[in-house]
């Protein structure tokens, strides 16, 4: 029973520790479908793919996240015990649900497990925009809506004939998460560290009109890519998006903080949505340039990055440890951006084939069993200092 309260004293126990173990699960499912033809996937493998990395890997992540940051946004109580267990088991019903029924295969069982998979976002979305809307917490409204969205997209994506454009547009909504969050957090704990080592912390600088161009510009993005306009009108306006983000990376300075890998990974993984975007505007205007190549230095290096990055954090931070990495954790951020290259790298032609998804798809694996094996102690256990949570 002790344990029981324990894991769900806060969002950030269960959620995090269902997505690192969900990613190893996920990833050894999908190079089993594509080195051993096993069946797991369905009808629609590539669907059942990319829909578990949004809806189940980072979903499970961007939970654990907000359920533990919008009570100290808004002073609110957090969401725990049966509330907690509640959202949790939606969650882990979706998942069972994708694996054990072809959603792909239009059969009633099929939209079953659609239709349980569907409940947990917008049970979210309530757990998230209660607190909000409680303490009139405007500036937070934005992630409520970025929810309902992903909600829609997993609605569209059960329609094959709109189910790449689905994918996209969650895709395009994640994106818009990492460029609010990451504005948020990237600059503010660069600030702090170099404040407590004596640094010129005002070296880290943060403009809100480049903060507004920025979101204005992936939001036209995502808005662009759903209405299918021209390759060259998507291509330009991620560049223009790509330079405004690359704008922001550089003011954070986040090369003054190379000696703390809490702080210098986010820098890494935002530095992947830069590159994402730079792939996509490139692909939008040359053929030479294969258009999926971005979809994987957003999904596998942008995300995978900061997922790591943000959960290493926030576990130490909330279980009352010192914010320091474990021995040895930095190789977590190595093995994901030599997944990242890999992928990305297959994508564009760079490397063998099946040499390379098998790396990037091990790597993934090593990455998150890593994580694990340094945090998971520290997710089933009590807080250090005695306080809740």
């Amino acid at each position: 029973m002790n344990f029981f309260r324990t894991v769900f004293a806060a969002g950030f126990r269960p959620f995090f520790t269902s997505c690192a173990l969900y990613a190893v699960a996920l990833m050894t499912g999908w190079i089993g479908v594509f080195t051993f033809g096993w069946r797991v996937a369905g009808s629609q493998p590539v669907n059942w793919h990319a829909h578990e990395m949004i809806h189940g890997v980072v979903a499970a992540a961007i939970a654990g996240f907000l359920l533990t940051a919008v009570p100290k946004w808004t002073g609110t109580r957090t969401v725990d015990g049966a509330g907690l267990v509640t959202l949790w088991l939606l969650w882990v019903a979706g998942r069972i649900g994708f694996w054990a029924a072809d959603t792909g295969d239009g059969s009633l069982t099929g939209r079953f497990a659609e239709g349980v998979d569907l409940l947990f976002l917008p049970a979210l979305a309530f757990a998230v925009a209660w607190p909000i809307l409680k303490t009139d917490n405007r500036r937070n409204l934005l992630i409520v809506l970025v929810l309902a969205a992903l909600f829609a997209s997993n609605l569209m994506q059960g329609f094959m004939p709109v189910a790449q454009k689905a994918n996209i547009l969650a895709l395009d909504l994640v994106l818009l998460l990492m460029v609010v969050i990451g504005g948020r957090i990237g600059p503010a704990f660069t600030r702090n560290w170099l404040a407590g080592k004596g640094l010129n912390a005002e070296a880290v600088q943060v403009h809100p009109w480049l903060d507004r161009l920025t979101l204005a510009l992936v939001v036209l993005l995502a808005l662009a890519s759903l209405l299918a306009l021209p390759p060259k009108i998507v291509g330009t306006i991620a560049l223009a998006a790509a330079l405004a983000n690359l704008a922001r990376l550089v003011e954070w300075q986040g090369w003054r903080a190379w000696r703390d890998p809490l702080v210098w990974v986010l820098h890494l993984g935002y530095a992947w949505i830069v590159i994402a975007l730079l792939l996509r505007g490139m692909a939008g205007h040359t053929f030479a340039l294969p258009w999926n190549a971005w979809i994987h230095a957003l999904g596998v290096g942008a995300m995978g990055t900061l997922i790591l990055g943000v959960m290493s954090r926030a576990t130490l931070g909330h279980t009352g440890h010192e914010l320091r990495l474990p021995a040895g954790g930095w190789l977590m951020f190595g093995l994901m951006t030599v997944a990242a290259v890999a992928r990305t790298g297959n994508a564009i032609g760079w490397f063998d084939h099946n040499m390379s998804l098998t790396l990037a798809g091990l790597a993934w694996i090593a990455a998150f069993a890593l994580f694990g094996l340094l945090f998971f102690p520290k997710l089933m256990r009590p807080r250090t200092d005695g306080r809740p949570g």
